[in-house]
C-alpha cells in the first residue's frame, strides 16, 4: 500500500478520502458492517456531525432504514407522522451520493403541493445540509447530477390527473444503470403510474421499490403490494412486519411509537400520545379514521360501511372470469365524467346464463379521449367515438346507456340525434325508483334508499350478493369498497360523490359506469327481478326458457 492510500474494512482509499465517502463506498458494495451499519455511518458523518440531530436514530427509523438496505421490494404502512417519508428521503440521498454518476432517483406524490410539501421538502432539507455535489432545480423539483442533463440524479413528479400523462412519459424516459423509485402516498397514486414505475426494473442492473402510505383499501396499489405471502388472514395488527409476494411489508402502529413508549416528545415530529388521544376523542377508536391514521393498519371487516368489501367480493367470486352456458348479449355504459379531471368511461358488458343465473360480466373499459376544438364540440366529438366503439362491437343503440345526470343530459341529447333515440338514459339525481328493490325483497326502492344514486349503487351491490357479477377488475373493485354508506333514518344513503372525491383524492368513474352498466341490463333484461330456476343442464325445457329469454329480451348482438 502507498503512503498515498490507506485501508478501511479491508479496502483501499486514496488519503484524501473522507471519512463520509469511505462509509457511502462501503454501504454501496455491501462492506464489512453490512449495509445498514455503513449508512447509519455515512449519516452520521454527513449530517450529525455537522448538525446536531439533523437525523435521530430510534427503532422506527431503524426499522425502516434496515429494510431498505436489505430489500429490493419494501412498502411500509403506518400511522401519520412516523418518519415514513424523511426515511425514505435521506436514504435516497444516500443511495445517489454514493453512486451519482449512474443513479436515477424518482419520487413521486399524488399533487405537486403534496410533493413539495412531503417528499421534496424533506429531500431538499437534506440536501441543502450537504449539498455534496449535483444541480438543485427547485423550479423542477430535481436534483441533476449534470447541469442540463436528466440522465442521473433525483427527480420529484407529481402524479395528480392533470400531470398523469407528463408523469408516466418522463418514468418511461428514464434509463440509469441503478433505478430507486419511491412512490409517497401510494393508496392514491393512479395504478399506471405505479405499473410505470415497476417496469423500470426491466434494463437496470440496481432497482429497488420503496412504497409508502396510511392503509386505506385492500385493493388500492398500496393495499396490493401490503398484502402479505400467506394472505391476509396470516397477519394481525400487532405485527411490526411481514413478508409480502416480493418483499416486506413495515407496520408502524402509533401504539408502538418510540414518543408513546419513551413518553413524552424525545423525538420531535414523530406521533405522540397526545395525537393518539385527540383523534380518539373526535373520531372513536373504532373508526376508520382511528385505523389509517394512527394504526396504520386497514380496519378490521365492519368498522365502515362500503358498498363492497374485499370478503363480499371473494366470498360470491365477482372477480372470476365468466363461462358462460351458450349466448350473451352485450351491451355499453358511459359516464360522462365532464367534472375536471375525471375520465370519460365507455365499459362493456355481457349478460347471459351462467348455469341457471342471469349474469353480468364486465369487458372492456374504453377512455374517450377529446381535444378542444372550436370546429368540433366536445359532445360530438364523445357521440361520435362512442358510436364507433359500439358499431365495431355490434352494439345497437338500444344497449347503450349513458349517465345523463347534468351536463350527461345534453351529452344525451347529442347521441340520440346523431345515433338514435332508443339509447337509455340513467339519471343518478333526485328520488329513488318506485319499482321493487329485488326479486326476493318487495318494498320499494324509495322507501330503502334515501336517493336515485344509492338505488343504483346498491342495485349493482345486490347482483354481486346475488353471484350475479363476474370480471370485475382490481380498480373497479376498489372504487366500490372505498365508497362509504350510512343510515339516515330508515334510509341507506351511499357518501356524496364530492365527498368521496375530496376524502379518496379520485373520482369513481370506473365504478359508475359499471352501475350504469347494471341499469341497463335491470331495464333491457330484467336481472334483478330475474329468479333463478332449477333444470337439469341438458333439458329441453331449459333450452326452451333460454330461448323465449333471449327473444324476448333482445334479438341483436350475441356473443
Amino acid at each position: 500500500m502507498s503512503s498515498g492510500s490507506f485501508k478501511k474494512y479491508g479496502d483501499s482509499f486514496p488519503s484524501d478520502t473522507t471519512p463520509a465517502t469511505v462509509e457511502l463506498y462501503e454501504f454501496y458494495i455491501q462492506g464489512e458492517l453490512g449495509r445498514f451499519e455503513h449508512l447509519r455511518n455515512a449519516i452520521n458523518h454527513l449530517w450529525n456531525a455537522t448538525h446536531k440531530n439533523a437525523f435521530i436514530f430510534n427503532d422506527w427509523s431503524e426499522l425502516m432504514l434496515r429494510a431498505f438496505c436489505d430489500n429490493t421490494w419494501t412498502t411500509v404502512t403506518g400511522a401519520a407522522a412516523s418518519w415514513k417519508t424523511t426515511c425514505a428521503a435521506i436514504y435516497a440521498l444516500c443511495r445517489w451520493f454514493a453512486s451519482p454518476c449512474d443513479t436515477v432517483v424518482i419520487g413521486t406524490s399524488t399533487t405537486l403541493d403534496g410533493l413539495r410539501r412531503r417528499l421534496w421538502k424533506e429531500v431538499s432539507k437534506y440536501y441543502r445540509l450537504c449539498p455534496a455535489l449535483g444541480n438543485p432545480i427547485q423550479s423542477r423539483n430535481c436534483i441533476q447530477y449534470r447541469k442540463g442533463h436528466d440522465d442521473a440524479g433525483i427527480f420529484g413528479l407529481a402524479t395528480d390527473k392533470g400531470e398523469l400523462d407528463r408523469a408516466i412519459g418522463k418514468i418511461i424516459g428514464f434509463h440509469a444503470k441503478h433505478i430507486i423509485v419511491i412512490v409517497d402516498e401510494m393508496p392514491y397514486t393512479p395504478e399506471a403510474i405505479v405499473e410505470a414505475c415497476v417496469n423500470l426494473q426491466t434494463g437496470a442492473e440496481f432497482f429497488q421499490f420503496i412504497g409508502l402510505g396510511n392503509a386505506d383499501d385492500h385493493l388500492d396499489p398500496h393495499g396490493r403490494m401490503c398484502e402479505p405471502s400467506s394472505g391476509w388472514d396470516s397477519i394481525t395488527p400487532e405485527q411490526e412486519s411481514w413478508q409480502t409476494k416480493r418483499g416486506v411489508c413495515i407496520h408502524l402502529d402509533a401504539l408502538n411509537s418510540p414518543n408513546v413508549k419513551e413518553g413524552g416528545n424525545r423525538y420531535p415530529g414523530l406521533v405522540r400520545q397526545s395525537d393518539i388521544d385527540t383523534t380518539a376523542d373526535i373520531y372513536g377508536i373504532d373508526s376508520p379514521q382511528f385505523w389509517q391514521m394512527r394504526r396504520g393498519f386497514w380496519p378490521p371487516e365492519g368498522i365502515q360501511k362500503t358498498v363492497l368489501s374485499s370478503a363480499i367480493i371473494q366470498k360470491f367470486e365477482a372477480a372470476k372470469d365468466p363461462i358462460w352456458n351458450d349466448s350473451f348479449t352485450l351491451g355499453a355504459a358511459l359516464d360522462p365524467a365532464f367534472e375536471g379531471g375525471d375520465r370519460c368511461c365507455l365499459r362493456i358488458g355481457k349478460c347471459g346464463y351462467i348455469q341457471s343465473k342471469l349474469v353480468l360480466a364486465l369487458s372492456e373499459t374504453i377512455f374517450i379521449k377529446t381535444q378542444v376544438s372550436p370546429d368540433d364540440p366536445i359532445h360530438y366529438q364523445i357521440a361520435r367515438q362512442v358510436k364507433e366503439e359500439c358499431v365495431a362491437r355490434g352494439i345497437p343503440p338500444r344497449m347503450l346507456a349513458l349517465d345523463s345526470t347534468g351536463e350527461g343530459g345534453g351529452l344525451a341529447s347529442v347521441i340520440q340525434r346523431e345515433w338514435s333515440p332508443e339509447i337509455l338514459l340513467v339519471e343518478f339525481g333526485g328520488r329513488a325508483s318506485s319499482r321493487p328493490v329485488s326479486s326476493t325483497n318487495p318494498k320499494r326502492c324509495d322507501q330503502e334508499y334515501l336517493n336515485r344514486v344509492t338505488e343504483l349503487w346498491f342495485q349493482f351491490r345486490i347482483l354481486v350478493q346475488n353471484g350475479q357479477v363476474r370480471g370485475l377488475d382490481v380498480e373497479t373493485a376498489s372504487e366500490f369498497c372505498r365508497r362509504w354508506w350510512e343510515m339516515r333514518g330508515p334510509f341507506i344513503m351511499v357518501e356524496p360523490k364530492a365527498k368521496m372525491k375530496e376524502r379518496t383524492r379520485k373520482s369513481p368513474d370506473l365504478a359508475d359506469a359499471a352501475v350504469v352498466l347494471s341499469e341497463l341490463f335491470r331495464d333491457r333484461m330484467n336481472i334483478l327481478r330475474h329468479h333463478a330456476i332449477s333444470f337439469p343442464a341438458d333439458s329441453r325445457w331449459r333450452k326452451f326458457v333460454l330461448d323465449r329469454q333471449l327473444e324476448s329480451d333482445y334479438a341483436g348482438s350475441t356473443g
